[in-house]
């Protein structure tokens, strides 16, 4: 809703053109404060009578009475009740001490202190969870906290007004963690903040502080998890663990926070809304989000000498010249382009350091990093794993002190292979480690001699939220790996090594001893593109010597093709969740059975499985989901099946050799490479009706439908995931058929053997070429007397092989 209420005419006019593409809609419209954003919306919407509907909410009844009552609007008010007395206890119950019972000498005081919550959740909890915190539970503690509410409360309604009872809490806490709360006031509404990047923030600003010994990550996620336990923020993207790896804060919270932030010149606020401070040297955090104007920075400002964090939202009309934050520790650029960077190597005192794009520049600009910027030799944390970078500049060989490098490049040439080798081996204190390589090989950092061993986390992957992919958000398998095989650098030297997440082309029995080796490895995603051998590697109870295998980890998730591991008695003894996505065909075809030995996680409480349904029979299906069900201990289980629409009946006819040859047809090829999965017809054709080709700089995707015998019609694809740039539809006439297919076979990014273009040739006429045709030409042509009536191949994430079935006329 913030960003409506911002819309300048001009968006307002395309926000209408959009709407009125559609008859129908639903809109919500979240925390309205006043009628503004209402006016606007409803003079966009179109009247067409066909029942929409707008949904709003707000805190202000007044506010929703009015705009349920303005013209040509029939509206209905409904009113949130309260918490009733039962539920109430239960929650503040359950958040002090874990069930639903209270103590009976605090029953009483306990009474008193809900009848002042007047069934409001977040009153309730903030206030449960200040008791929590204290290591006793006490009545005289009890009766303080109610005193407290009792006064503050004398001429309030209740506690909507949720300042005093989150002031209580506030008041409770330690001064740093305070600091640290109030930091939270820097990021807008409803905005996810992950747990390490608000960590390395406090870290940088000095908020996080202990004696000299302390590891202060470790005492900044203790602050963390304090915040979490007093629900001053809300815990998101919970793992495995239970541990929460983001965080947001409730609306209220962030008002109070922000009101006390600016209260005590903590964090500024430029929005839109506040002018500019009339004292400049009181800004200490400055977070820009919409201000322009007097509402801005005025040009004549020269310098705002104790600022020391930088928040640019991607909503902020404009971006000061850096050159006028000299003692600068905190940067984070949103939305960030070549022009808003430039002065960030005079920043000498930065230590973190954020850039990112919205994803519709990420592809198409690409951001230059300053040579100098070799010069903060304070930074601690590069973030640009959201930002594409053209290059690594020389310089960065001299950032020693960084602790956290995540990086995305465009390209990756012999120049900046040798750039990031020697900066990684001058990084002697590197705690984390993340690099984005969809297109290019890493296959150099396996020749480096390197033994980070401060190394806590290390992620390398080929698409975006490699960690989280899934079958439904990406129905492709990857055809590309970063890396061949697995380092060997990765062994039992990277004795802090905790978090691993990775993707390889090929797994060796060895590489599972050398993750087993690894002695704090608590959590490991491994994707591996093809299947190892015709035999399952085997995890065991030990590692080549006498130590035991995987002695620390909790959280394993595998995906593969074909599902190539398998466990054996005792191993991964601790192992607690397991998380597996493979399919079902190819694991059947390269390893006959589904016997992974899952009965053998003695210590598994969780498993979630993930089956590629797609060219599977419902028997060979259901093989691999039973073989889930056979661990002891019950664990949960979670098994999805996806693309059960290509899915075959058992009794459906196939295509194998013999059949074909009954039916009179003829493979031709394939042409292409053995890359991705096998992809085949389902039942024999009789006679091609249509081809559909995506393609853009390749060909990306093959659907085609087809009649059988009995002349019922059925669809193959489709092959390969992309949706392409372009959608050609060629529709055969009755008397058209399918004489020829030619194309090339190239590269594309590091894939080296793909279907770079398809043309078709028909009795009638030429279809093509499609996609740009760079690579080796081949050709596919029927006897004279024959047509082509079905196609085979492979695919990945694009098309990699393809061939042709004929038939006699």
């Amino acid at each position: 809703m913030a960003w409506l209420c911002e819309l300048a005419p001009v968006h307002t006019t395309c926000l209408m053109k959009c709407l009125r593409q559609f008859f129908q809609y639903l809109i919500l419209i979240d925390d309205i404060w006043d009628e503004k954003p209402w006016k606007l919306i409803k003079c966009v919407l179109a009247e067409n009578k066909l029942g929409n509907k707008v949904i709003m909410t707000t805190r202000n009844v007044d506010v929703a009475r009015s705009c349920c009552s303005s013209d040509k609007v029939d509206g209905i008010v409904h009113e949130l009740q309260p918490l009733s007395d039962c539920d109430s206890e239960q929650l503040f119950y359950y958040k002090i001490f874990g069930n639903y019972g209270c103590p009976a000498e605090l029953k009483v005081v306990s009474q008193k202190i809900l009848e002042k919550c007047e069934g409001w959740p977040l009153g309730i909890i903030a206030i449960a969870s200040l008791l929590a915190n204290k290591p006793t539970q006490t009545k005289d503690q009890w009766c303080s906290v109610y005193n407290s509410i009792s006064t503050g409360l004398e001429n309030n309604h209740g506690v909507k007004d949720m300042r005093l009872i989150l002031s209580l809490s506030y008041r409770d806490m330690p001064l740093q963690l305070r600091a640290c709360l109030l930091y939270l006031s820097i990021f807008p509404e409803d905005q996810i903040i992950g747990r390490d990047d608000l960590i390395r923030r406090w870290i940088a600003e000095d908020l996080v502080r202990g004696r000299q010994d302390d590891n202060l990550y470790e005492l900044g996620d203790k602050y963390f998890n304090e915040l979490i336990n007093r629900s001053m923020i809300q815990p998101t993207d919970v793992d495995a663990f239970g541990r929460a790896q983001a965080c947001k804060v409730h609306d209220l919270v962030l008002e109070f926070i922000t009101f006390l932030s600016a209260e005590e010149d903590f964090v500024t606020i430029l929005n839109g809304q506040q002018p500019f401070p009339p004292q400049p040297d009181s800004i200490h955090r400055l977070s820009l989000r919409n201000s322009k104007g007097e509402h801005g920075i005025p040009q004549a400002t020269k310098r705002l000498p104790h600022v020391r964090t930088l928040f640019v939202s991607s909503r902020a009309n404009s971006m000061p010249p850096l050159s006028i934050f000299p003692v600068l520790r905190v940067l984070e650029l949103e939305q960030c382009t070549r022009r808003n960077i430039r002065g960030v190597e005079i920043l000498v005192h930065l230590r973190y350091l954020r850039l990112s794009q919205a994803y519709h520049y990420y592809y198409d600009v690409c951001i230059k990093l300053p040579e100098e910027i070799g010069n903060l030799q304070f930074l601690q944390t590069l973030d640009l794993k959201e930002a594409r970078i053209k290059e690594l500049p020389s310089t960065v060989v001299h950032l020693r002190q960084v602790r956290v490098l995540e990086i995305s490049l465009r390209k990756w040439d012999k120049r900046c292979e040798e750039r990031l080798l020697q900066c990684l081996c001058n990084l002697k204190q590197l705690e984390a480690l993340y690099i984005f390589a969809p297109d290019y090989s890493l296959d150099f950092m396996l020749r480096v001699d390197w033994a980070p061993s401060h190394l806590r986390r290390f992620t390398v992957c080929a698409r975006q939220n490699e960690e989280n992919a899934s079958l439904t958000a990406f129905v492709h398998w990857l055809a590309f790996s970063p890396f061949s095989t697995l380092p060997k650098w990765i062994n039992s030297s990277l004795s802090h090594l905790s978090n691993l997440s990775i993707v390889v082309k090929i797994l060796l029995q060895e590489d599972i001893l050398s993750l087993g080796c690894l002695p704090a490895l608590c959590s490991l995603y491994l994707q591996v593109i093809e299947a190892p051998t015709k035999e399952r590697l085997e995890i065991t109870e030990r590692t080549g010597g006498h130590a035991i295998a995987f002695c620390c980890l909790v959280n394993f998730r595998f995906m593969s093709r074909a599902m190539g591991l398998v466990f054996r008695p005792g191993a991964m003894k601790g192992l607690q969740r397991l998380s597996l996505t493979f399919d079902v065909a190819e694991t059947k075809d390269v390893y006959v059975d589904f016997n992974l030995g899952l009965e053998n996680l003695t210590s598994l409480q969780a498993l979630d499985v993930e089956l590629d349904c797609r060219c599977a029979t419902t028997s060979e299906v259901q093989a691999a989901e039973d073989a889930t069900y056979l661990n002891a201990r019950h664990p949960t289980f979670h098994v999805s099946r996806h693309f059960t629409e290509d899915m075959r009946c058992d009794q459906e006819e196939e295509i194998p050799e013999l059949e074909t040859m009954r039916a009179g047809l003829a493979r031709i090829g394939p042409c292409g490479e053995g890359g991705g999965r096998a992809c085949d017809i389902k039942v024999v054709p009789q006679r091609l009706e249509s081809v559909t080709i995506y393609s853009g700089s390749l060909v990306e995707s093959l659907v085609f439908s087809y009649r059988d015998h009995d002349g019922k019609r059925h669809t193959a694809g489709p092959w390969g995931s992309h949706p392409g740039e372009n959608n050609d539809v060629i529709h055969l006439e009755p008397s058209e058929i399918l004489k020829e297919v030619s194309g090339t076979v190239g590269s594309y990014g590091a894939l080296t053997n793909v279907i770079t273009s398809l043309t078709l040739v028909t009795s009638a006429r030429t279809y093509g070429p499609f996609g740009k045709g760079d690579g080796i030409p081949f050709s596919m042509e029927a006897a004279s007397n024959s047509s082509i009536i079905g196609f085979f191949g492979r695919s990945g994430w694009y098309l990699d092989a393809i061939g042709v079935y004929t038939r006699p006329l």
